[in-house]
């Protein structure tokens, strides 16, 4: 019995199905299907039965589960209690969706460390579900997901269920940048159908009618005949850039106010408040390194040009 092993239980048990479990840790539907089976004949048990709407938990992989959870939890309490110890200098993995200003504050983060301090970090940028899974499975220490106002209450339950600790960092209202060259680029308050006839830059994996009635307005369908998808958020700003009067909805932040070339647009048709929150396990804040990150963040956070008030 493998540590994988268990988290692939835990993330079939919560996606209902081992296709969305693949698709939640990036890993590939054979690897996930043959490892449970693997897992089943070594116990002599059946943790799911597979039923045309998905894998449902047996009674006996009902208390499986339960025990797997506290195994993992345990173990990467573990992780998180021992790591960072000594003269290893800082270590951490952030997962985080994609956004205009965290990398900007973490990189003032690092900036801000001893200058003979060794330091490991890694970055992930994704989106908020693949996010939750990160920290939920330890692939990240610490993470940063974006809700609208109104999915507040559940996501917080969600994370509570998972004994991941969570705070709220930012609000703000999703904001339309653009090239300083666009023809919109001077308006004082642009509409959503102005914006619908020049072409639109987005996140590859975003469904489109969830995110403008999410993150924008709740009635909201766009009419947009030229859509442009793209998985990197670096290669999202050079097509910015570079696609003749494109534009994109982002958060505030130093990204487009540092950069000439790149304007945000008041839309005050978009009206939904968004939440960035950062989460990590609930013995990740016994961790110097954690801490220390979720504190500036919060800090910094507070500090940016368009933040609203978080209650």
């Amino acid at each position: 019995m493998k540590m994988q092993q268990l988290e692939y239980i835990i993330a079939i048990a919560h996606a209902g199905s081992i296709t969305a479990a693949a698709k939640n840790l990036y890993q590939a539907q054979p690897n996930i299907s043959i490892s449970l089976k693997e897992l089943e004949a070594e116990i002599g048990m059946q943790i799911f039965w597979r039923t045309p709407n998905g894998m449902v938990l047996t009674p006996e992989g009902e208390n499986f589960l339960s025990r797997a959870k506290d195994i993992v939890e345990s173990m990467h309490s573990l992780e998180a209690d021992y790591t960072n110890r000594g003269d290893d200098g800082v270590s951490i993995k952030i997962s985080s969706v994609r956004s205009a200003y965290i990398p900007g504050i973490l990189s003032e983060w690092v900036n801000e460390l001893d200058d003979d301090e060794r330091l490991s970090m890694r970055f992930y940028e994704t989106n908020t579900n693949k996010v939750i899974e990160d920290v939920n499975s330890g692939k990240a220490d610490i993470g940063v997901i974006r809700i609208s106002s109104d999915q507040r209450e559940t996501y917080t339950e969600q994370l509570k269920n998972r004994k991941l600790q969570v705070r709220p960092i930012a609000a703000f209202i999703m904001q339309p940048i653009m090239s300083i060259d666009h023809p919109l680029a001077n308006s004082e308050d642009v509409t959503l159908a102005e914006l619908e006839k020049y072409p639109e830059i987005v996140h590859a994996d975003d469904e489109m009618n969830v995110f403008e009635r999410n993150y924008i307005k709740a009635d909201y369908e766009s009419n947009s005949a030229k859509r442009i998808y793209v998985q990197d958020n670096g290669s999202k700003m050079l097509m910015l850039q570079g696609v003749k009067n494109a534009y994109m909805w982002a958060s505030p932040g130093p990204l487009h106010t540092s950069q000439s070339a790149i304007r945000s647009v008041k839309c005050s048709q978009a009206n939904i408040k968004v939440i960035d929150m950062v989460i990590c396990k609930k013995s990740g804040e016994s961790s110097r390194t954690i801490k220390a990150c979720m504190d500036y963040l919060t800090e910094k956070c507070g500090e940016l040009p368009g933040i609203l008030p978080l209650e």
